[in-house]
């Protein structure tokens, strides 16, 4: 059994802002994952993400990245929906991303339900700012799903010192193959890093309701990340750093 719920974040310069979170059942202290949303905001995938989270045994936050331009953004994938997306991503300060972003995890930090251990996990948009979070916040390491914009900001990788974790798509018209080995390079020789890649998948492959959707690549993605935040969030770690 989980426990969700809508919490109000107050980022450093005053701006508030709502964040769904899900917590699993108990009140023992559990480690934490901010999930990073992709362009279509806190919508019914993001809370259905965040309540997998929780079930998997983790205190899962989704803080709202877009509501300096809009509150309460929730989108559907076509139409006038989709081109909306575009426009707030377009239009997104990601310096100011970064502020509501720490909010969230300060919350996690903050909270009796928390070890004060804090991954960040995003999806496309967020994917990208997954890795941004690795180098600028306080956190324990960072999940990457077909993140958007990882090779324009490649050189934030070498001062990233977290685990980090990618999962890229063969077909992935937002980062091709050229961007993928830009930052394979990147990370060469990193032993907390890993990267996998999902042969004949698109982008988007792990959002239900997407035309892109592929449930056999969505549950090895799945497996690989509980894997990965097994190891290196540390009340479950058996890894020797």
């Amino acid at each position: 059994m989980t426990h969700e719920q809508f919490v109000t974040l107050t980022a450093t310069d005053g701006h508030t802002f709502r964040a769904y979170t899900s917590a699993p059942d108990g009140a023992e202290p559990v480690d934490a994952i901010v999930l990073l949303h992709e362009i279509f905001g806190i919508n019914k995938y993001m809370r259905t993400m965040a309540r997998e989270f929780a079930e998997a045994g983790y205190l899962a936050i989704v803080p709202d990245l877009f509501a300096r331009q809009e509150k309460d953004v929730e989108l559907a994938y076509t139409g006038a929906d989709f081109d909306h997306a575009i426009e707030l991503r377009d239009n997104l300060d990601f310096a100011l991303v970064l502020e509501d972003i720490a909010a969230a995890i300060g919350w996690t930090h903050a909270g009796e339900r928390s070890t004060g251990r804090t991954g960040a996990l995003g999806y496309c948009l967020g994917g990208g700012l997954a890795f941004m979070a690795a180098r600028e916040l306080d956190l324990d390491c960072a999940v990457s799903y077909y993140g958007v914009g990882v090779q324009d900001r490649i050189g934030l990788a070498e001062h990233i010192d977290i685990p980090v974790l990618f999962h890229f798509a063969e077909h992935d018209h937002y980062c091709p193959e050229p961007a993928r080995e830009l930052i394979r390079q990147a990370f060469r020789g990193r032993r907390n890093t890993e990267m996998y890649l999902y042969p004949g998948m698109g982008h988007a492959f792990a959002t239900y309701e997407r035309d892109s959707f592929d449930s056999l690549a969505t549950k090895l993605a799945w497996e690989r990340t509980m894997a990965f935040l097994d190891a290196y969030l540390a009340s479950r770690s058996t890894v020797i750093r």
